[in-house]
């Protein structure tokens, strides 16, 4: 029996002082189903307004979504509405005047969210100051001024500021880009952090105010040189101000829809309101009531003072402390909170078994995939079962690690269970290349088959090169072993223009395609689009030089804002046209931003040419297609090629039949015997806690034991060359 060792790593959270927090919820102490009023604000520390739009009519206390803890703020954004008084809801939660303030919040959209019916665009919460200027009004410096957060065309997500040098009527967009350069797009069903600084402008005289904002602790927008007030109004105000619009039918939700906010906070400097990072809890894998075993006990795998902890068995809380005893079948789960730090794991108790193998996976991304029954066997008693395409294999561990393609089944069989089994279809990108097995020193050739610059190394980390080509020659050594090659003039990565900007003009016209010339065989793997509406698009790719459609796809049911679309067409050297003729409705498309430059080229590999080649750089614009994802080659990680020692399997295998050990118990003393000489004694606890490691060199051993209690323990010895052998006892 194979043993891995499990290093667990202990994080220390750091523990933070919030002397200068201002006000916070995280909505826990409240009861679920009650609206949200500014009464209940004020009983968790905030000061309001004298007036509220729709608080007791579209918000709720709700335990199905939180972003820590069991409960957030639900809206309501109603079918067909639009504006403050028919859709999500408005209330000032308000704060001493000061120079600079920070605030933040979680936020989560519905799945079902709509972001509009043709136009698109809704408030999100913000900072403001004074009168809160908004509503289209002319920020003259003595009405305030407001910074609230946006979702635009397709969740994108802004900041809407309204100040005194606001170039049009409305307030002024100002997007939020990653460090990478990508837009923050909100995705529905996911939390975000969203977290503002804003400092005033010093007096009438300067324009030295700024706005800065984190997106799940990243910075996306730092602003400056800008000017809020005259009258020495200053940031005094979380403004939750959420609804659809916009002042027409046109931005209304298609369907009713919602948002959650959860663990809002209002502090003086950054540390109040910073995102949180914290351990995550394991409860381990799912366990069985079949075993015999009446009741568990359920804990997290580490355990801070500082720690709140809750639980919920299938779905009714339970109980607050950090560790139950568990007996009923069911779901049971753990939120630990620390700090403004919330996370959650999940764990089944069963009355059968019931491996769960998960979905189908694909070998892509490293060289081998771990494939597990996830169930817990406290009591040792269960024995494993793999097979490959129908073929038994010579595993009997619980876990499995794999390298090749094939339908995997594992059988779980149990004296105590009926025997249950589940089926999970492994693909694979690797490279064509097939084991090989010899006796040691023979000479071995390994071959990988197509075409690609493929290089040859003895170890996982590709530090040691030992051959360059297809054909790898090696001497088969004494100790099976992998060897890996990696075709290392593979790639994937990104060309054309990043993003739609708000620079951008619609397009019926949809036959009129970019150009693109390809230097070397590549797939096209996906490229965004921008509908203007609820749409069918197709995509087609044409040669430029005979017009035949190579490729036609189709996208059904696509929504406004960016799509990403798998197009994986590979192309041969040559020159080619990709076009959206057949789409149902307009497409977004840029035009003489300072970003269009022709031709967009990845060496050697592609070139993105334009859309007119007699227009080109001189009168630009870029049709439809944006952040064209291509790859060349195998981009996989390095393919693992086995050696297989033939003597070495039959040695093993005969030392391995011949390995028996005689443990016998007496009144707190273990004895025994058998052993080698040289060997490693490990032993388990019934919850799978190792009790005790030795390295032995006699054949005969004892061990005082009489205060580990009863209870059912797995004993393993495993001798020099690896050969192994368990027995299950009970003390």
């Amino acid at each position: 029996m194979k043993i891995n060792a499990i290093l667990v790593w202990m994080l220390m959270l750091p523990v933070a002082l919030h002397a200068t927090m201002i006000s916070s919820t995280d909505f826990e102490s409240l009861r679920q189903g009650e609206p949200m009023s500014r009464a209940l604000f004020q009983a968790n520390g905030f000061s309001t307004g004298t007036w509220d739009n729709s608080l007791n009519l579209r918000t709720m206390i709700d335990s199905t979504q939180a972003a820590s803890g069991l409960q957030s703020m639900r809206i309501t954004y109603p079918k067909d509405g639009y504006g403050t008084e028919q859709t999500g809801c408005q209330v000032q939660l308000l704060f001493d005047s000061r120079d600079e303030a920070y605030a933040s919040y979680c936020l989560r959209f519905s799945e079902n969210f709509s972001w509009g019916t043709t136009s698109y665009g809704g408030k999100l919460p913000g900072l403001c100051g004074g009168a809160c200027c908004s509503g289209g009004d002319v920020c003259d410096g003595t009405n305030g001024f407001s910074a609230r957060l946006m979702w635009r065309t397709g969740g994108k997500a802004v900041l809407y500021l309204y100040h005194m040098d606001k170039p049009g009527k409305y307030g002024e967009d100002h997007d939020l880009i990653y460090p990478d350069g990508s837009s923050v797009v909100f995705e529905r069903g996911k939390w975000y952090h969203i977290a503002e600084r804003v400092k005033i402008n010093t007096n009438e005289s300067t324009s030295d105010g700024e706005v800065e904002i984190w997106v799940n602790g990243v910075r996306v927008l730092l602003l400056n040189g800008l000017r809020f007030t005259t009258n020495g109004d200053k940031v005094d105000d979380f403004y939750i101000s959420t609804f659809h619009g916009g002042d027409d039918e046109t931005w209304c939700p298609t369907e009713t829809c919602y948002t959650w906010l959860d663990d809002i906070r209002i502090g003086t400097t950054y540390t109040d309101v910073a995102y949180q990072t914290c351990r995550k809890p394991d409860l381990g894998k799912d366990k069985s009531l079949c075993t015999g075993a009446k009741s568990y006990q359920l804990s997290p795998d580490v355990q801070y003072e500082s720690n709140q902890y809750q639980w919920l068995w299938n779905g009714k809380r339970i109980s607050k402390e950090a560790i139950i005893t568990a007996w009923n079948e069911g779901s049971y789960v753990l939120v630990m909170d620390s700090d403004w730090c919330s996370r959650r794991d999940t764990i089944a108790l069963m009355s059968e078994l019931k491996p769960e193998l998960g979905e189908d996976v694909h070998i892509c991304t490293s060289s081998f995939v771990t494939l597990s029954s996830n169930l817990s066997d406290d009591t040792f008693s269960y024995k494993y079962e793999w097979r490959k395409d129908g073929v038994l294999l010579d595993c009997k561990e619980p876990v499995l690690s794999v390298k090749d393609a094939g339908v995997y089944r594992l059988t779980v069989a149990s004296v105590y269970c009926d025997s249950a089994s589940d089926e999970i279809t492994v693909t694979s990108g690797l490279l064509p290349v097939q084991d090989v097995e010899g006796a040691t020193g023979e000479a071995m050739t390994l071959e990988v088959k197509g075409n690609g610059n493929y290089v040859w190394y003895e170890d996982a980390d590709l530090q040691h090169k030992i051959e360059i080509g297809n054909l790898c020659s090696y001497v088969m050594p004494a100790q099976s072993r992998y060897l890996y090659v990696k075709d290392v003039s593979s790639y994937t990565g990104l060309v054309g223009k990043k993003r739609l900007t708000t620079n951008a003009w619609t397009r019926s016209d949809l036959s009129e395609g970019m150009l693109f010339t390809v230097y070397k065989e590549l797939t096209i793997d996906s490229v965004s689009i921008y509908p203007t509406t609820n749409l069918t698009a197709v995509i087609r790719i044409l040669s430029e030089s005979s017009g035949e459609v190579l490729s036609t796809q189709e996208y059904k049911q696509l929504m406004p804002g960016e799509n990403r679309l798998p197009i994986n067409v590979t192309l041969k050297p040559g020159k080619y046209r990709m076009d959206a003729l057949g789409t149902t409705a307009p497409l977004y498309h840029s035009h003489t931003d300072e970003d269009i430059k022709f031709p967009y080229v990845i060496d050697d590999m592609i070139s993105i040419d334009g859309a007119n080649l007699s227009w080109m750089n001189s009168k630009p614009w870029y049709l439809y297609f944006y952040n064209w994802r291509v790859s060349c080659g195998n981009v996989c990680a390095a393919t693992p090629v086995l050696l297989r020692n033939v003597e070495q399997v039959s040695s093993a295998e005969t030392v391995n039949d011949s390995l028996k050990i005689y443990p016998k118990y007496t009144d707190g003393d273990l004895h025994i015997e058998g052993l080698t000489g040289k060997s490693i004694i490990t032993i388990y606890s019934p919850t799978g806690r190792r009790m005790l490691y030795r390295r032995m060199k006699q054949s005969n051993v004892y061990f005082y034991i009489r205060d580990w209690g009863p209870g059912v323990y797995m004993i393993v010895v495993e001798d020099e060359i690896g050969a192994s052998y368990y027995q299950i006892m009970k003390f």
